[in-house]
C-alpha cells in the first residue's frame, strides 16, 4: 500500500469518523442538556465543545483526503490520536441511546438529600438553587412544566421566580404576581394549607389560576409548598402539558421531599441575596446621602439626587416636586432624547402619592383604575410624556409633606421590592437633606433680615426728605424680604399712587403711577384697615381680579406681601408692596419682619413729615417775605391782585389761583392765573355758593383734598371745571373787619393740604388785604390831593378875576 493510500485510510477516514461521532453526539444530546439544565450548567458547557471538535476533525480529514500528504509524525500517530479522541463521542452516543426514564410510579423514593446537590445547598445564588430544584423535579417526576413562586408580603402575594416549560426557561414568569388573598389559585391554596395537592383537569378547576392555564397550556398540575419552620416560603408547581395525568400520593411525597430539602437552601440563598441587596442599597443611599448632604444649595442638591437616582435605577425620568403644588417640577432628569416635563401639577401618580401620603406603584398607566379620579388630573399628561409605569414616593419629614419623588418608565411593567425600597430610602435622604438646607437657608435669611432691619433703622433713622425716605424704604423692604422688586404707594385723594420703587418693571410702574387699579382694590382695603396682606400666588388669589393677575404675569411676579405704614400725623396709611418672581409661602417670620418694617417706616415717615414741615415752613416764610416786599411796593389795587395770583401758586406748589372780590352780594373773579383759570375772570357766584361761598360765609379756611368725587361741589366753581381736583380757599379781609373776598388756589391732582400751607395762604391773604388797603388808601389820598389841587386852582382863578 502506497503512502498516499495510508494517509487516506489510516488518517483522513478515521478523522472523518471522529467528526461524525462528535457532531452526532452534539445533535443527539444538545437539546435535552441545554434546555433542561441551561447554558451555565457544567454539562452544557462540556457539550458545547463537541461541535467544535467535530468541525475541526472534519476539516483536517478533508484536507488530508484531498492533498494525500503525510501528516507530521506519520500516519500511525494521527490514527492513534483519532482513536483516543473518538472515545468521548462514543460514550456520549451510548448514553443518548439508553431508553428514557419512565414515570416515577414503581421506582424507589430517592434518598434524603438527593433532591438538591451539596453544591446547590451551599450556593448563595437563589436562582441556581431554584433551577436545581426544578431540574430534579423534572427528572424524578417526568413533568413538562416546573415553576417556583415565592411567597411574600406576609402571605399576601405570590411572585414568580423561575419557570420552565419543556426544558426551556419562561422569560415572562418573573413578572407574574398572584394576589393570594383575593385571587383564586392553587398557589394560594398550597400557601394557606401548607400541604401538597394535585388537580387532574386544570382548565376545569376553580382553584387553579386561569391566567396560568392560559399562559402555559397546562392540563394537569400539582402544587407543593416549601416549608421552613412551619412557614410556607415558596410553592413548587409541577404540571403536564401534553396530556392529562394523575399525580399519585407517592409522587407528591417525593416532590415534597425534594421541596423540603431545597427550602432551607433557598431561604439561605435568598437571605444572603437580601443582605447583599440591602448592603448595596445602603451603599447607594450612603453615596446619594453624601453627595446631597454636601450641597447646601437646594437646587443643586435636587439636581444631583434626580440624576444619581435615575441613572442607578435605569429609568427614563426622575422627578422631584417640592410642595403639594407646582407648575414645573423643582428638579428633573430624563434619558437622552426625551423632552423635560413642563407641567408638574398634572402628574396624576405624584398627585395620588401626595393625597395618600404613601408610596404609589403603577405598573401600567393605561389600565390603572386609581387614575380615574378626576381630582388627580387624569392619565393623559403621563401618556403624552410616554410614561407607562410610574413609582411615586412622598417626601415626608417629621410628619410634614415637603414634596414627592417620582420615577417614570416608558414601558409598562412591575416595580420590584428592591427598587421600591431604594426609592423610599432615597426619598428619606432627600427629605433630610432638603430640610437641613432649608434650615440653613432660613437661618441665613434670618441673619440677612436682621441685618436689613439694622440697615433700615440706620437709614430711616435719619431726618431725610420725604422723597429720599420713600426711595430708601422701597429698597430696604425689597432687600429685607428677599423680593424681586418693591413699591411704596402713598395716599392721594381716595386712592393710592406710586411714590417710590426699587427695580420696578416699567409696565408695573406705569400701572401704579396715577392710581391703584380697581382690580387690586384689596390692597386699597388693606391700607385703609392698616393690616398686612400676603398673597402666595396672585394668579390663584380670588381677592385679585383677572386684570391684575394678567398684569402680574406681564410684569413677571407671582407673589406679593403688602405692609401698611403711616405716621400718626397721616389720616390715610401708605402701603409698602414687595413683589416675588416665584410662588412663595409666607412664614410667620416673614409677617413678623413685615410688621417690624411697618413700625420702622411709620417712624421714618413721621420724621420725614416733620422735616418736610420744617423745610416747608422755612420756605414759606422766605417766600412770604419776598411776596410781602413785592406787594408793599404796589400801590395799584389791580396790580396787587395780579401779583397775588402769580405768587400764590409758587408759594404752595399749586397749579392755579384766583381772587374773588365782593360786588353787590356776589363774588366776582377779579384776577386769576393758571391753565383754564384765566377764562374764569369776570365770572360771578353767589356768596352762598359752595366752596368760595363757604369760605366767605364761615370767614375761615376751607381745604378740599379731592372734589372730583362730588359733581355738585365741582360744578359750583368755574375753575374746577377746567380739570382741577384740589381746592384751598381763605378769606380776604376788608376795612374795619369786613370781608372783601376770597383767595383760593387749585391743584390738578388730589392732594392733602398741610397745616403750614394753610397758614401760609392765610398769611398771604393778610398781606394781600394790607396791600389792597394801602393801595386803596393811596388811591383815595391821590384822589383827595387831585381834588384839593383842583379846588385851590379854582379859588386862585376867582381871586385873580
Amino acid at each position: 500500500m502506497s503512502r498516499t493510500e495510508q494517509v487516506l485510510w489510516f488518517d483522513a477516514v478515521p478523522l472523518l469518523v471522529v467528526a461524525a461521532a462528535f457532531l452526532g453526539a452534539a445533535a443527539r444530546l444538545g437539546p435535552a442538556v441545554w434546555g433542561r439544565r441551561g447554558r451555565r450548567h457544567p454539562e452544557a458547557v462540556t457539550l458545547a465543545a463537541f461541535p467544535a471538535v467535530g468541525i475541526a476533525s472534519a476539516v483536517y480529514g478533508i484536507v488530508l483526503a484531498v492533498e494525500r500528504k503525510p501528516p507530521p509524525g506519520g500516519p500511525w500517530l494521527t490514527l492513534a490520536l483519532a482513536a483516543v479522541l473518538g472515545l468521548p463521542a462514543v460514550f456520549a452516543l451510548m448514553a443518548a441511546s439508553r431508553p428514557a426514564r419512565p414515570d416515577l410510579a414503581g421506582e424507589r423514593e430517592p434518598e434524603a438529600g438527593a433532591g438538591v446537590s451539596n453544591g446547590a445547598r451551599r450556593s448563595d445564588d437563589a436562582e441556581a438553587v431554584a433551577e436545581e430544584l426544578l431540574e430534579q423535579a423534572e427528572e424524578v417526576a417526568g413533568i413538562e412544566l416546573a415553576c417556583l413562586l415565592l411567597i411574600e408580603d406576609d402571605n399576601r402575594t405570590g411572585r414568580g421566580f423561575v419557570g420552565r416549560l419543556n426544558g426551556r426557561d419562561l422569560d415572562w414568569f418573573s413578572g407574574v404576581r398572584i394576589d393570594l388573598e383575593n385571587e383564586p389559585s392553587g398557589v394560594a391554596t398550597a400557601a394557606f394549607g401548607a400541604a401538597p395537592f394535585a388537580v387532574y383537569d386544570a382548565a376545569a378547576s376553580k382553584i387553579v389560576s386561569g391566567r396560568m392555564v392560559e399562559a402555559t397550556g397546562v392540563k394537569s398540575v400539582a402544587f407543593v409548598p416549601l416549608l421552613l419552620n412551619e412557614r410556607v416560603t415558596a410553592v413548587l408547581v409541577a404540571g403536564s402539558v401534553s396530556k392529562h395525568r394523575a399525580f399519585t400520593a407517592e409522587e407528591l411525597g417525593v416532590l415534597q421531599g425534594i421541596a423540603g430539602d431545597a427550602a432551607l437552601a433557598l431561604d439561605r440563598a435568598r437571605s444572603t441575596a437580601g443582605l447583599a441587596e440591602a448592603l448595596e442599597r445602603e451603599r447607594f443611599v450612603a453615596r446619594i446621602s453624601a453627595r446631597v448632604r454636601s450641597e447646601l444649595n437646594i437646587d443643586e442638591l435636587l439636581r444631583v439626587a434626580v440624576e444619581e437616582t435615575g441613572l442607578a435605577l435605569a429609568v427614563d425620568r426622575c422627578l422631584i416636586r417640592l410642595g403639594p403644588h407646582g407648575e414645573i417640577p423643582t428638579a428633573q432628569w430624563q434619558r437622552a432624547g426625551l423632552e423635560p416635563v413642563s407641567i408638574g401639577r398634572r402628574l396624576a401618580v405624584s398627585n395620588l402619592a401626595v393625597k395618600r401620603r404613601k408610596t404609589v406603584v403603577v405598573e401600567n398607566v393605561e389600565t390603572e383604575p386609581a387614575l380615574e379620579d378626576a381630582s388627580l388630573a387624569g392619565r393623559d399628561t403621563l401618556l403624552s410624556l410616554g410614561s407607562r409605569a410610574v413609582l411615586a414616593v412622598p417626601i415626608v419629614i417629621f410628619d410634614e409633606l415637603i414634596g414627592v419623588l417620582a420615577l417614570h418608565r416608558n414601558s409598562p411593567g412591575p416595580w420590584d421590592d428592591e427598587e421600591i425600597a431604594l426609592t423610599e430610602a432615597v426619598a428619606r435622604e432627600i427629605g433630610l437633606a432638603v430640610r437641613v438646607a432649608q434650615l440653613l437657608r432660613e437661618n441665613e435669611q434670618r441673619i440677612a433680615q436682621q441685618g436689613s432691619l439694622f440697615r433700615i433703622a440706620a437709614l430711616l433713622g435719619q431726618s431725610l426728605s420725604l422723597s429720599d425716605t420713600l426711595e430708601a424704604l422701597a429698597q430696604a423692604a425689597n432687600e429685607a424680604l428677599g423680593g424681586s422688586f418693591a413699591a411704596v404707594l402713598m395716599p392721594r385723594g381716595g386712592n393710592l399712587e406710586l411714590a417710590a420703587g426699587a427695580g420696578l418693571p416699567p409696565a408695573l410702574a406705569e400701572a401704579l403711577e396715577h392710581e391703584l387699579p380697581e382690580s387690586a382694590s384689596c390692597l386699597q382695603a388693606a391700607a385703609g384697615e392698616r393690616r398686612a396682606l400676603a398673597s402666595p400666588d396672585v394668579t390663584r388669589d380670588d381677592r385679585f381680579e383677572r386684570p391684575w393677575a394678567e398684569q402680574a404675569k406681564a410684569a413677571g411676579y407671582r407673589a406679593l406681601l403688602a405692609v401698611p405704614a403711616a405716621s400718626p400725623r397721616a389720616e390715610h396709611a401708605s402701603l409698602i408692596v414687595v413683589f416675588f418672581a416665584d410662588e412663595r409661602a409666607f412664614s410667620d417670620e416673614d409677617l413678623e419682619l413685615g410688621r417690624h418694617l411697618g413700625d420702622a417706616a411709620r417712624g421714618a415717615l413721621e420724621r420725614s413729615e416733620l422735616f418736610e414741615a420744617e423745610r416747608t415752613a422755612r420756605a414759606l416764610s422766605q417766600q412770604l417775605a419776598r411776596t410781602g416786599g413785592v406787594l408793599a411796593t404796589e400801590l395799584d389795587p389791580t396790580a396787587v391782585l395780579e401779583e397775588v395770583v402769580q405768587q400764590a401758586p409758587k408759594l404752595l406748589g399749586a397749579d392755579a389761583c384766583a381772587v374773588r372780590t365782593l360786588e353787590d352780594d356776589e363774588l366776582v373773579v377779579s384776577s386769576a392765573s393758571g391753565e383754564g383759570a384765566e377764562e374764569a375772570v369776570g365770572s360771578r357766584t353767589s356768596v352762598t355758593a359752595r366752596l368760595s361761598g363757604d369760605v366767605f360765609q364761615s370767614r375761615s379756611p376751607l381745604a378740599v383734598e379731592d372734589v372730583s368725587s362730588d359733581e355738585r361741589v365741582a360744578g359750583a366753581d368755574a375753575i374746577l371745571l377746567a380739570g382741577y381736583s384740589a381746592f384751598l380757599g381763605v378769606p380776604l379781609s376788608g376795612p374795619e373787619g369786613s370781608l372783601a373776598g376770597v383767595l383760593s388756589v387749585y391743584a390738578r391732582k388730589p392732594r392733602r393740604w398741610r397745616t403750614e400751607e394753610i397758614e401760609a395762604l392765610l398769611a398771604l391773604a393778610g398781606n394781600t388785604s394790607a396791600a389792597l388797603a394801602n393801595a386803596e388808601l393811596y388811591s383815595r389820598v391821590s384822589l383827595e390831593k387831585e381834588r384839593s389841587v383842583a379846588i385851590l386852582a379854582n379859588i386862585a382863578d376867582g381871586i385873580v378875576a
